[in-house]
């Protein structure tokens, strides 16, 4: 039953969207924690429950190792099996750790507190630890809705915590038969979420940009063939010199496959050198190596003016970098992944100016974390990101993608253009709204203007801060009853609170 609530809870996140589900599938789970008689059970039971959830959600991974990096068959079927059951490890310590400070006698301030808290907490190390995996939030469910009204003032995971406590009280008021309290909270929680989407955080500040987003639709299996990269540049090129007229054009993540010197140099030379003179700036992804090293960045360069570059700092584990180098470098060799061991680009890096505005840059992953792209407010007044998502076409992957683009717009209080190799490109506002889109798997170009603002919103100030005050408050109250008021100093007092 667990994995089938996992499973199910898929339906919730893009594309399907269909938000009910996961307050359901998660007061399902919390129910089956209920009904848990050890700390074991509950771990199997969140273990189960993950396992359904990231079994069907990323479920993508499969399909970039098999089809496009060249794993065989067992071996991608394995290591997805792998990264599955290590993010639903998080879900089952979260059994675990439920069923460990669970009281019995208090059903309603355990569903309504201790099990939204305990799931927040999981989120949030799965987004910390080890490089940091924050596939498939709750909160992301819940764009749209009453809900993600709090995501400008406590981020995803205030939303996720949200969720959490709506699934706790639906529980609540089915299994007491006691609506009046639950029903209460409920209303005030959906309500405040109300209010707060009326909340204007941020304002507005200059003349809108026109961008033009250069989707070239190169499929993976051909990006890295020398015999396609000719071709491939003449596609980017000539859909750059159609809209000259634009302030910012962007290419999507490594557009150039190859390093910037080498095009510089070679067969861009004279397109480089005629970008510098002119006005627009031409934002391309490409690969920039560092001389008298070895070391080579993912990176974003600016041909009006080359000076500027942004380098990719969150780099993604196992495919741009190998964690623990010395133990795992031998699996470099079982994915055909062309530059699979990137340096680290260097943390804060300034916004970048483009179309006469201070914009913000993150490539790909990056957008998962907007806790990091928080760091370059508020002198960015807009945000750009881009990304190649062929390694995951016709999969869940890049519908999951726009779900972050969205959340960080609402988060963070700025806009975002996205430009992409097949899609999804999109201009997204800060209410976290599609505003402009083009079809993906199509060659095309996004034309559309991305209004730049000033001012922070609650989370683009103190970022997890709150998340992590209130589950410290939380925990701390609560150990502090179980080993200091009750369990290591006397008798249990079970009818304190």
């Amino acid at each position: 039953m667990a994995l089938l609530f996992g499973g199910v809870s898929v339906l919730a996140f893009a594309p399907f969207e269909f938000s009910p589900i996961m307050v359901g599938t998660l007061a399902g789970l919390f129910w089956l924690w209920l009904k848990a008689d050890s700390q074991f059970e509950g771990f199997k039971i969140g273990l189960w429950f993950g396992l359904g959830l990231f079994g069907v959600g990323v479920s993508w991974l499969f399909s970039s190792m098999y089809f496009y990096s060249g794993v065989p068959l067992i071996l991608a079927v394995l290591a997805t099996f792998i990264f599955v059951f290590f993010l639903s490890l998080y879900v089952g310590f979260a059994g675990w750790a439920v069923r460990y400070f669970f009281d019995k006698n208090r059903i309603g301030l355990m569903l309504f507190v201790l099990f939204p808290a305990v799931w927040v907490l999981s989120e949030l190390l799965r987004g910390l630890l080890f490089g940091g995996f924050p596939f498939l939030q709750v909160g992301m469910t819940h764009l749209g809705t009453w809900l993600d009204g709090y995501a400008p003032l406590v981020g995803s995971l205030g939303v996720s915590w949200a969720v959490a406590m709506s699934a706790g009280l639906l529980l609540w008021f089915v299994m007491q038969r006691s609506w009046v309290v639950p029903s209460i909270l409920l209303c005030l929680l959906w309500s405040i979420g109300g209010l707060l989407k009326e909340v204007k955080w941020v304002e507005p500040t200059g003349k809108p940009i026109d961008v033009a987003l250069i989707q070239g639709n190169i499929s993976q299996d051909k990006k890295w063939l020398p015999d396609e990269f000719y071709p491939t540049l003449k596609t980017y090129v000539s859909l750059t010199k159609e809209n000259m007229s634009a302030d910012l054009i962007v290419w999507p993540e490594t557009a150039i496959p190859t390093y910037y010197d080498v095009v510089e140099q070679g067969a861009l030379k004279t397109f480089i050198k005629d970008a510098q003179l002119l006005s627009t700036d031409i934002l391309v992804g490409v690969i920039a190596g560092e001389k008298g090293t070895d070391h080579y960045y993912n990176a974003l360069v600016n041909l009006h003016n080359p000076e500027q570059r942004y380098l990719k700092t969150h780099l993604v584990p196992f495919s741009e970098f190998f964690p623990f180098n010395s133990m795992f470098q031998f699996l470099s060799h079982l994915f055909d992944i062309p530059f699979a061991t990137f340096t680290h680009g260097p943390e804060n890096q300034p916004p970048m100016m483009l179309g006469g505005q201070p914009a913000g840059l993150s490539i790909c992953y990056e957008m998962a974390f907007g806790e990091e792209l928080a760091n370059s407010l508020p002198e960015a007044k807009y945000l750009v990101t881009v990304s190649n998502d062929a390694w995951f076409a016709h999969t869940l992957e890049p519908h999951q993608q726009v779900q972050d683009v969205k959340m960080r717009a609402l988060e963070l209080g700025r806009e975002i253009a996205r430009s992409t190799n097949t899609g999804y490109t999109v201009i997204v506002d800060v209410k976290g709204e599609i505003k402009a889109s083009i079809p993906a798997y199509e060659v095309g170009v996004l034309r559309g203007k991305v209004q730049p603002y000033d001012g922070l919103t609650f989370f683009a100030e103190w970022k997890q801060l709150p998340i992590i005050f209130m589950l410290f408050v939380i925990f701390g109250f609560i150990l502090s009853k179980r080993y200091f008021l009750t369990g290591r100093f006397g008798q249990s007092k079970q009818n304190d609170v």
